[in-house]
Parts: structure tokens; C-alpha cells; sequence
């Protein structure tokens, strides 16, 4: 089974987001290139091979890089990739998207996409979504979600969807 190392999976991260800068600056190819040459690795459902690392501390460090990636690329390349991490089965995957909202960026699914997290079978994904969720509220994110999460059955997520209100 081929997998992508969370190493290479930063790298293109960085060169995605240096390039959807420099692009808006016209200083470089235009995003849609530099995409085509990223969209296997980026858009493929492979599984994150984070070597040592552990996952939460992977998980920290994707959603970073992936904010950053979301935030300089045009909206729609955006919603697309992060959509399809949102969907996608591998779970570093689906940390990260639900992490990397937690930054001040914006994405214009970014409800519905924490709306499908926060129903994870994963109690690290909710806590993530209640986080994302408690920010986010300010750009009008539904707070059902928040109401949800603060019956989950995990108390580090109920903790939190309650500390939000």
C-alpha cells in the first residue's frame, strides 16, 4: 500500500502556500500549475506515514501548515482540498482539517465541514471542531454544533463546547 510521509505532505503544504502567495503577487506561475504538479499527493486518500511522531503532535503540525496552505490558495482550490481531507479515511487527515480551523482564516464551508467533524468517531476530532467551533462562532458558524458537542459523550469535548458559551 503506498502511503506519503508527513514529511513530504509538509514540504508541499509550504511550496502550495509560498506559491499561492507569490501568485496573488504575480510573481510567480499561476496557482493552477503549481497545483497540478501537488494535486496526487495533496487530493489522493493515501495514509500519512508520520514515522516517530506522534499523532496529536502530527496532527498539530499538519493543521498548521495546512492553514497557511488554505489561507493564500484561491477559495475554491481551498473548499476543494479542504473537503476532501474532511472525507477523507485516513484520520491525521481529518485531525488536521479540523485543527487547521482553529486558525483565523477564511474558508466559506468551513461550518459545514466542522458540522461533519464534529460526528467523528474520533473524540480528538470533535474536541478539535468544538475549539474551531468556539472561534469561529464570530464568523458565523452554526452554534448547534457547539450544543451537539456539549453532549458528546467524551468530557474533554463536552468540557470545551461548554467553556464556549
Amino acid at each position: 500500500m503506498r502511503v506519503i510521509s508527513l514529511r513530504r505532505l509538509l514540504s508541499k503544504l509550504t511550496v502550495l502556500a509560498l506559491s499561492a502567495s507569490s501568485a496573488t503577487a504575480g510573481a510567480a506561475p499561476p496557482i493552477s500549475e503549481v497545483a497540478a504538479e501537488l494535486d496526487r499527493d495533496l487530493d489522493e486518500d493515501l495514509p500519512i506515514d508520520r514515522e516517530h511522531i506522534d499523532v496529536e503532535d502530527a496532527a498539530v503540525v499538519l493543521a498548521r501548515s495546512l492553514a497557511q496552505a488554505l489561507s493564500e490558495m484561491r477559495q475554491l482550490d481551498a473548499i476543494h482540498l479542504a473537503t476532501s481531507w474532511a472525507l477523507s479515511t485516513d484520520p491525521l487527515r481529518r485531525a488536521a482539517v479540523a485543527r487547521s480551523l482553529e486558525w483565523q482564516f477564511q474558508l466559506l464551508p468551513d461550518g459545514i465541514i466542522l458540522d461533519h467533524l464534529s460526528r467523528d468517531p474520533d473524540p480528538q476530532i470533535r474536541a478539535a471542531c468544538a475549539r474551531a467551533a468556539w472561534i469561529r462562532r464570530a464568523f458565523g458558524v452554526d452554534p448547534a454544533i457547539l450544543n451537539r458537542l456539549a453532549e458528546d459523550p467524551d468530557p474533554e469535548v463536552r468540557a470545551i463546547a461548554v467553556r464556549a458559551w
